[in-house]
């Protein structure tokens, strides 16, 4: 794997620059208790360059159910932020529906509170997420035919608007 750079910019004479700097960030992040300590060490723009990965590899493998009750769901909010930010706004409008599962549209960081929302949704409609997960693999998902919009460009070209930005604040 090729060496941790700085800046953002950096980044963009890899092979596959958002790959590589995900899996860099990733690797900053880690998993456990300390990634939220950790995503605020990154600076904004290699957050919200996380961020978006997360949600895409999330909803790609398991759907928005998963994102949400997963250890990602505590940056789900977060990650409303970094969609609008890189202009994912299909995935955008697709995860502010999503979260009208919760009290006033917004994740609780707490898992077990957002687990015990998510299971009152499911009493209430078992299939709410399904909507969204069809229309994302529809029209976001990278093997769709009827794609329109690609995450990965997106993050490249958000990559090369803060290419001057460091990766650690």
């Amino acid at each position: 794997m090729p060496e941790a750079h700085a800046t953002i910019g950096e980044y963009l004479a890899e092979h596959e620059p958002v790959l590589v700097l995900w899996h860099h960030l990733d690797g900053l992040v880690g998993h456990g208790e300390s990634r939220r300590a950790a995503i605020e060490t990154l600076t904004e723009p290699a957050a919200f360059v996380y961020l978006a990965g997360v949600f895409e590899g999330e909803v790609v493998k398991g759907g928005f159910r998963q994102f949400l009750s997963g250890p990602s769901g505590e940056f789900a909010n977060a990650t409303l932020r970094a969609l609008r930010e890189i202009g994912a706004h299909a995935s955008l409008e697709l995860l502010e529906k999503a979260l009208a599962v919760f009290p006033e549209g917004v994740a609780p960081a707490d898992w077990g509170a957002r687990l015990a929302d998510l299971a009152q949704s499911d009493e209430g409609d078992p299939r709410f997420f399904e909507a969204f997960d069809d229309i994302y693999n529809r029209y976001v998902d990278a093997q769709s035919p009827d794609r329109v919009e690609n995450i990965n460009a997106l993050l490249l070209d958000y990559m090369k608007e803060h290419a001057g930005d460091r990766i650690v604040a």
